[in-house]
């Protein structure tokens, strides 16, 4: 318990510093060559925090646990919508005032469909896991190409602080590399933690891992509302979600298909069910608040919609616990 608790702390503490630094990095190279903010989260940023997430879902589908990888994956996704995003929109409440375009909203929301699709014969095959792949690869071709340059962020308005750093590459790498470690060392302690209390692995792959492959996300997105870095903190959640649903699972299916017989799926069938009938929609509903929360609200009430995201994250975590 003691080296578990140490391995938390120090991960913690290299997830923290290596957020400043990617993000620092990332507004840097938005500032230097004029790319739009709001992309950069969508992919350098979302990249680099989406580290731990493709780590950890592919090592358990290679070691024949593809529930794990799925839980990861939608877990994660609940995380980064309810609990990052709220703890964003309670530190600097504008970030819940920008609206998505369908442009932006759109990719979310098809690739939560495509995943609910995918599962519906019961597996991931090869061969849909690396369809999954190719629209990632689509997605992200057409953000670099086409809405790459210019002020098109939902957030464009709120006169987001230029970043002017040395070596800001090397700060993305050296940051995401951080935060990859940072985030395996909270979930070995984390991990270790739970076995000694007896919890159940529905609980340790849609909670311990989602939770400790979402720190990136978490972290990044303090460090970006501190800095004044609304569009990359929005960005980066919106682009993890896209990322987590088409190229982990992608990835980890290619890895070791899903469900497949011979492929090792103890557990999948439960894992199966859970994630039709409760896990994306759930999904479904966080992406939803996300898209059309500030089109209701016109930008009004942003604290109380921030709380009310953790809000209803934590009862989340607490459905799947009990």
């Amino acid at each position: 318990m003691f080296l578990d608790s140490v391995l938390l702390i120090l991960g913690f503490y290299l997830l923290g510093k290596g957020a400043h630094a990617l993000v620092e990095g990332a507004a840097t190279v938005a500032t230097r060559m004029g790319i739009d903010k709001w992309v950069v989260g969508l992919t350098v940023v979302a990249w680099g925090t989406s580290l731990p997430e493709i780590v950890v879902s592919g090592l358990a589908a290679y070691d024949g646990k593809p529930e794990w990888a799925l839980q990861n994956v939608l877990g994660s996704n609940a995380a980064n919508a309810g609990l990052v995003l709220g703890t964003i929109g309670l530190i600097l409440p504008r970030a819940l005032v920008g609206r998505l375009s369908l442009k932006e909203s759109l990719p979310l929301v098809l690739s939560l469909g495509a995943l609910y699709f995918v599962l519906q014969d019961g597996m991931v095959t090869r061969v849909e896991a690396g369809v999954l792949f190719a629209a990632f690869l689509a997605y992200t071709a057409e953000l670099i190409f086409f809405r790459g340059r210019g002020d098109q962020s939902p957030t464009a308005d709120l006169d987001d602080k230029e970043t002017h750093a040395a070596y800001p590459w090397l700060r993305v790498i050296l940051g995401s590399l951080a935060i990859g470690l940072g985030a395996k060392l909270v979930m070995v302690g984390a991990q270790g933690i739970a076995i000694e209390f007896g919890l159940k692995d529905g609980v340790i792959g849609l909670v311990i891992f989602a939770l400790g492959t979402s720190l990136p996300e978490l972290a990044a997105g303090i460090v970006s509302a501190r800095q004044g870095h609304t569009e990359i903190g929005l960005g980066n959640i919106v682009g993890s979600n896209v990322f987590n649903t088409l190229a982990v699972v992608g990835i980890s299916a290619m890895i070791a298909p899903f469900g497949v017989e011979g492929a090792g799926h103890d557990g999948w069938s439960a894992a199966l069910d859970d994630a039709l009938s409760r896990d994306l929609p759930v999904n479904v509903l966080f992406a939803l608040a996300l898209v059309l929360g500030p089109t209701l609200f016109k930008g009004r009430l942003a604290r109380p919609r921030a709380m009310s995201l953790i809000v209803a994250w934590v009862g989340y975590i607490v459905w799947i616990s009990v």
